[in-house]
């Protein structure tokens, strides 16, 4: 009961910050886009050289000869280290005059500004997307206790005002729609081969 006191306050609080947004900013020019920064991108090859030093490699100590079952294990955690590196380091949130495109494993998702109620800012870093069927999520910010703690902007929360702003508004959305470069290219695309590529790392640096 506490916590839906405490999330209801939080929207009451967006809703006059949001207000006070709609009432002095421009509208964009271009599409808005937000996605990692160099920090992130740092740390997810700091991540995948970890993953390839200290993991254990496949049973039989090598790919050329390991039983099925190691071989499977292998592949499968190696790709889910190659999507955790991307998505810490190619996440993407894109914002123009029809909706918002959020890079995703498989695809990128659009959604419509006419689906969309407001968005949230999570402890996780994440924004939500209230409205759209299943409420996605998308981006991977600092989390607002981060960055209260080491004195920085709440990135996050900021976007998640701005992006309500503009699906409250009309006026404040960006003229024209973003091209194919920030609209597609799925994680996947990058993430599986990826993910390969360290499954061999691993197994050359346990050699």
């Amino acid at each position: 009961m506490l916590r839906g006191a405490r999330r209801r306050e939080m929207r009451l609080a967006q809703r006059d910050r949001v207000q006070a947004l709609a009432a002095t900013v421009e509208p964009p020019t271009e599409p808005l886009v937000w996605r990692s920064g160099t920090t992130a991108r740092i740390a997810a090859v700091l991540w995948c050289v970890t993953f390839a030093a200290l993991t254990v490699p496949p049973v039989g100590g090598s790919l050329a000869a390991p039983d099925i079952g190691g071989l499977v294990f292998a592949v499968w955690t190696s790709l889910v280290a190659g999507w955790a590196a991307c998505r810490v380091a190619l996440w993407r949130v894109t914002a123009d005059r029809d909706g918002v495109r959020v890079r995703r494993l498989w695809s990128t998702t659009f959604l419509s500004w006419s689906v969309i109620s407001h968005v949230e800012a999570r402890r996780d870093g994440l924004l939500e997307f209230v409205g759209p069927p299943g409420e996605p999520m998308g981006g991977l910010f600092r989390p607002p206790w981060l960055s209260r703690r080491l004195g920085l902007p709440d990135t996050l929360g900021e976007v998640a005002d701005t992006l309500t702003a503009m699906a409250l508004h009309p006026r404040l959305r960006a003229p024209a729609e973003a091209d194919r470069a920030l609209s597609g290219t799925p994680f996947a695309r990058w993430a599986i081969p990826l993910g390969l590529l360290l499954c061999l790392a691993r197994d050359l640096v346990h050699r």
